[in-house]
Parts: structure tokens; sequence; C-alpha cells
């Protein structure tokens, strides 16, 4: 299978301060990734650093064989889930997603039809004139992951999907991102939450201090450990770092 994101020593160092340690990893098309780790290990600014956002100190980035420099040409190829809202409260879902369609030059036809298909499939067609305000966390959760998807990217990124999230929604939340992976597109997402990356992801790297300190599936993680929980995993793998 071909290779979507090519990570090679990537690193991110401000006012001396190493925030990644020259991280590397590869994401294949059509497969669901994660960065797993507690909040300030260098999980954001990893993804800010692939989606462009941030500039690396060293190291480089690849995807779909173009380098960073040349994907900002290629805007269209990325969808950015952050999260923070990236939305208008004052606008409605639906204005909402039509300004963000807009915005990647989807027009007309094409534009109606894809917002029709995503108000179904997150389960918004009946909020489509409600203000985005007025919506509940899962709800803005929802229209946040469709902004993003207006433009019909090959590769999402999704910054801590579900943080946030009561147990109830996150799950309907998981089962958006699964509907999304049925569609064949590169899914990256972080997380600190070991049930999520368990469920969704088919390999994971965990990260610590800005490095990672171990990859695989969870099941590959598991038995090399000789562990039964990815939460034993993790703790494994990072108290050695600590002590």
């Amino acid at each position: 299978m071909a290779v979507a994101v090519q990570v090679a020593d990537l690193a991110k160092v401000i006012k001396e301060k190493i925030l990644v340690d020259r991280i590397s990893f590869s994401v294949e098309e059509g497969e669901v990734f994660g960065l797993l780790g507690a909040n300030g290990s260098g999980k954001t600014t990893t993804f800010n650093m692939l989606s462009g956002l941030l500039s690396p100190s060293s190291g480089s980035v690849t995807i779909l064989g173009k380098s960073i420099r040349e994907m900002q040409k290629f805007k269209a190829e990325i969808g950015f889930v952050t999260q923070e809202d990236s939305f208008y409260e004052t606008l409605t879902v639906r204005e909402n997603l039509e300004y963000f369609a807009s915005q990647f030059g989807v027009k007309g036809s094409d534009a109606r039809e894809r917002i029709k298909r995503l108000l179904a499939q997150m389960k918004l067609a009946d909020k489509r004139d409600v203000l985005a305000s007025k919506l509940s966390g899962g709800m803005k959760k929802r229209l946040n992951i469709a902004c993003s998807l207006v433009h019909d990217p090959k590769i999402v990124f999704l910054d801590e999907p579900s943080v946030g999230l009561d147990p109830v929604v996150r799950r309907e939340i998981w089962a958006v991102i699964e509907e999304l992976h049925s569609t064949k597109k590169t899914i990256i997402i972080t997380s600190h939450y070991m049930e999520e990356i368990e469920r969704l992801c088919g390999r994971v790297a965990i990260m610590f201090a800005g490095r990672i300190v171990d990859s695989g599936t969870p099941e590959e993680l598991k038995k090399k450990y000789k562990l039964k929980q990815m939460e034993d995993v993790f703790a494994h793998l990072v108290k050695p770092v600590v002590q």
C-alpha cells in the first residue's frame, strides 16, 4: 500500500525548549493512525507541523509525495480538525458549510451535494438552519468535522476529536470517524484516550516528552510487553523515561 504521510527526524524547538524531538513514522493510504500521549507530549505540535500551521526546526514531512512547502498549494488534499471549534457561531450550520466550501472553491451543485451528504453523515440535517452557537457540544464537534470535510480531502487530521465530551457523545463521534474511515480516507488522530485509540486506530505511535517511545498495532504492543491493557503498555513505556 502507498505511503500517504512520511515523517523523518521531525523536530521543533522554541526558545531552547524541545517540543518534538526528532520523530519518524509513516502512515499508509487509507489507514487510521494514532498518536497517543498525555497532554504536553508533543502531539498537537506534531499535528501543527504536519498540517503546515507550524514550521519544523528540522526534519521533513512528505504528504502524498509532496513536501509541506509544496502542500501549501494543495490544501484541498488535507482536512484539519482542531480541538477548538473552527466554525462561526453567528452562522447557521448550513451557512458555515457553505462558507468553508467557498474557501476551497467548491461551488454550485457540487457544494450543494457535498453539504447535503455531510449533513446526513454527521446527523445534522435537522439542524441545518440552527445557529452554531445553539448546538450541543456533540453537535458542535460534528459540525467542526463537517467543515473540514466539505472539500473532500484525501487526508484528515483529527486533534483530540472527542476531548471534553461525555462518554455517550464520545462514542457517537467514534462512529462518525469509523464511517469516515469506510470511505477510504487516510486519518491521523491524536488522543490521550486509550479506548479511543484501540477502537479506531490500526496502528499507534506512543509519544512522551516529544519523542516516540514505541509504535505498532495495539495488539502488537500488548503482546510485545506481555500486558493485557494499553493503559499498562503506556505506563510501562513512559515509566523508564520519568525515572
